[in-house]
């Protein structure tokens, strides 16, 4: 997924400053930057709804948060992408097969993980 690149970059910098000065110091410009987190929803949401019952997308896009996981030390952006893989699983817990749902298991532990390591 293109949209994990974007979001492994965005996690490692430090958010702009939302207000520009000129030099004499007059603020010129106010920007609203998203945040981590709107930023990911805007990246993932439509695609974990439609992965409820496609267990290749829905392995692809934990696999996607873990990846972004694990280029960021910040624990409030681990807290989120666990929540968000969170809601991948349980999104497909009743459009899945066990079989599936075990390996969707295992990669969100695996996110978990991380995120204890952080």
């Amino acid at each position: 997924m293109r949209d994990s690149r974007i979001l492994i970059r965005f996690a490692g910098r430090e958010t702009p400053e939302s207000v520009l000065y000129d030099l004499p110091g007059v603020a010129r410009v106010v920007v609203s930057w998203l945040d981590f987190e709107k930023l990911l929803d805007a990246a993932f949401e439509q695609v974990r709804l439609y992965s409820q019952s496609d267990v290749a997308v829905s392995l692809r896009l934990l696999r996607a948060l873990g990846d972004i996981g694990a280029t960021t030390r910040d624990l409030a952006q681990h807290r989120i992408l666990v929540e968000r893989g969170r809601r991948v699983v349980s999104g497909c817990a009743t459009r899945l097969r066990e079989s599936e749902l075990a390996e969707l298991h295992a990669r969100l532990r695996a996110l978990e993980s991380l995120a204890r390591q952080g």
